[in-house]
């Protein structure tokens, strides 16, 4: 395992698990459940119709995953090799080499919010027509949302990781 290396950023970097934060995940259940309850008081509301078991429905799935979230929440390994995102939906871990990437930045979301987006070099992009059509969208790939700290700290952390792990020791 490699140590850790000062590169004049604000942490010493070397191999890391970075876990989603389980405080916001259960802020969005505390939200899913205070939807599901007024889904509830609409059920019972002959007035409203499809629309009170439409909410209840939607925002009881809402609060299944976040329970999932909380029960096996996301992780982010970042090693000299690449990162590799497993854990809550995600079936079979996804590695990513440093060497495939070409640049990680914050990308804003149409309705507000960021993510952590990436680009890959040529070499290394999905030529097929969904590959194609997230870089549409202006990243190759995305990192999930709930990690703890902001993206824009995220990022600065990943790029500090990257220079690392390809020779800039």
């Amino acid at each position: 395992m490699a140590k850790p290396v000062d590169i004049g950023v604000q942490q010493r970097v070397g191999p890391r698990t970075i876990q989603a934060s389980r405080v916001k995940a259960c802020l969005y259940l505390a939200g899913s459940l205070a939807f599901v309850a007024i889904g509830v008081l609409m059920v019972q509301d002959p007035a409203t119709g499809l629309k009170g078991w439409l909410a209840l429905g939607f925002f009881a799935l809402c609060a299944a995953c976040f329970i999932v979230m909380l029960v096996r929440p996301q992780t982010l390994e970042l090693d000299i090799q690449g990162f590799t995102v497993r854990g809550g939906f995600i079936r079979s871990p996804k590695t990513v080499l440093w060497r495939d990437v070409e640049t990680f930045f914050v990308y804003r979301l149409p309705k507000g919010g960021k993510m952590i987006g990436y680009n890959l070099v040529p070499a290394a992009r999905n030529q097929t027509a969904l590959g194609r059509m997230a870089r549409s969208f202006g990243a190759d790939g995305a990192l999930p949302k709930g990690w703890p700290g902001s993206p824009d700290a995220m990022v600065e952390d990943l790029k500090a990781y990257r220079q690392w792990a390809l020779g800039g020791r």
